[in-house]
């Protein structure tokens, strides 16, 4: 008992985040609401509902009193506590900076620039505290001093990772159960080095955990751009301090297992929008929960529970390598091994697709850009055939939220491999549907295709706006599908 009463203050710290998270996440939603903080159904989203962004508040108040609570008990207890020796505790200076301007941007936007430029500074002044990449280490060798290098890794590094936890957050449940995976993991590689980032890192993680209650509630809430940038910033500094040689080193193979799944994410992302002749910052619907998503079809709970899965097999292979230094390659190639999986399910690994992109692309942007007023008529384009070859499709139809089909190009026969992509638009079309075949690729290797067409999804959504069809008859098996579907996502 006596060896437990250093660590109460940490305890109590943890149990008040998660209660906080819980009991305020209601009352947070409601404010998010009155402010105009929400996100609304957008083509590239997966939800069709306007859904207030009120997680980083949320997660923000329940670090908060979880530090004040940390403080009374160590008072209490007549202990230092964690906090006493806690110098980087002004790291949330900067993290509440990006909180407010993460805040501001969820209520009427910020340009991007300025995002990236607030961004900068607070990681420059995390570099000033001491996370930073002073020298490194990987394999076991001899650590390298980076010198006049150190500064712009760090901006970076800490740069990239605030914004890969903002650009996972697409599907519920996602950043939160990510953001308790590193920061538990950072927590633990803190603990063992003797700093004092768990004071931080575990009730921020306990916060985390507790807000995925109110992200899979009814009526939901989203951590948002404040929430997203919150953690990844915070978890991104605390990584630089706490995966350390004995030498004082960083330790880059943990640093990358720990944060794996984010920076799998947004490399791959960059790279393939370069191959596609896209801006590298252009939003799309290929991430890696997008490509899951189909996979699981639609399942988006399925789909975020396995990469959570993976991103903490991923940390428990940081913990081999921490342990082990030959062990190292195969600790990295066990999670590159599980995303890969995902990549090649979806088509994303394939040479012909990605030579495929760029044309495909060109052709659906061109479409797309035309001052056509008649959706139907640019629809009927004859380079939209040309589209379909390149993506190996044999048929592409639109089904509004009925099931009524409103548009179909090219045919198909009942062996063929389908996807059912739902398309939303807030203010015009509730749910729209559009069903890719294809006679030689496997259904969940045609999210790639649905992401090459999502310039076209305006178009889509124009045409299902239109006046529907008289439908005589029974209806199809297809009809009968799409209108049930409609109805669970309604």
């Amino acid at each position: 008992m006596p060896d437990l009463i250093p660590h109460l203050p940490l305890l109590a710290g943890i149990g008040a985040a998660a209660a906080t998270a819980l009991g305020i996440g209601g009352a947070m939603r409601r404010l998010a609401w009155r402010v105009g903080m929400v996100d609304v159904p957008k083509l590239r989203g997966v939800h069709g509902d306007t859904v207030a962004r009120s997680g980083g508040l949320t997660v923000a108040a329940g670090l908060l009193v979880a530090l004040l609570a940390e403080q009374l008990a160590a008072q209490a207890l007549g202990s230092e506590g964690h906090l006493a020796r806690l110098d980087h505790v002004y790291l949330l200076l900067p993290a509440f900076a990006l909180l407010a301007l993460g805040a501001l941007d969820d209520i009427r936007g910020i340009a991007p620039l300025t995002k990236l430029g607030v961004q900068a500074l607070a990681a420059l002044w995390a570099w000033a505290l001491g996370f930073s990449f002073d020298s490194v280490a990987l394999f076991g060798l001899p650590e390298v001093q980076t010198g006049v290098l150190s500064l712009p890794l760090t901006l970076l590094f800490i740069v990239a990772l605030t914004n890969a936890f903002n650009l996972i957050d697409g599907i519920d449940g996602l950043c939160a159960g990510l953001g308790f995976i590193s920061l538990t993991g950072i927590a633990a590689f803190g603990w063992l080095a003797g700093q004092a980032d768990a004071a931080l890192a575990l009730p921020l993680a306990a916060a985390c955990l507790a807000f995925v209650r109110w992200n899979l509630a009814r009526p939901r809430s989203f951590l948002g751009d404040s929430g997203s940038t919150f953690i990844g910033f915070v978890s991104a500094a605390l990584a630089l301090k706490a995966v350390r040689t004995p030498q004082g080193a960083v330790d880059l193979a943990p640093l990358f297992l720990l944060l794996s799944l984010p920076v799998v994410d947004v490399t791959t992302v960059f790279f393939r929008r370069l191959l596609q002749g896209r801006s590298p910052i252009r939003p799309d619907r290929g991430h890696i929960h997008h490509v899951a998503l189909w996979i699981f079809d639609g399942g988006s709970r399925r789909a975020a529970a396995v990469l959570v899965l993976m991103a903490a097999i991923s940390a428990a292979a940081a913990w081999l390598c921490g342990w082990e230094p030959m062990f190292t390659a195969a600790a990295l190639a066990l999670p590159l091994g599980l995303y890969g999986a995902i990549y090649y399910l979806g088509g994303y690994l394939s040479l012909r697709n990605l030579l495929a992109a760029g044309p495909a692309t060109d052709i659906a942007e061109a479409l797309a850009a035309g001052d056509d007023a008649d959706p139907q008529r640019a629809l009927s384009d004859p380079q939209l055939l040309r589209l379909l070859e390149l993506l190996e499709l044999s048929s592409l139809t639109l089904y509004d939220g009925d099931g009524v089909r409103r548009l179909k190009l090219g045919s198909d026969g009942e062996s063929h491999h389908a996807l059912e992509v739902p398309l939303y638009a807030g203010g015009r079309v509730k749910c729209g549907w559009l069903v890719l075949k294809s006679p030689s690729r496997r259904r969940s290797a045609l999210a790639f295709a649905a992401h090459l067409i999502l310039p076209l999804y305006p178009l889509f959504m124009d045409a299902l706006a239109a006046e529907p069809p008289e439908v005589d008859g029974a209806p199809g098996r297809t009809t009968r599908r799409i209108a049930e579907r409609s109805r669970r996502l309604a």
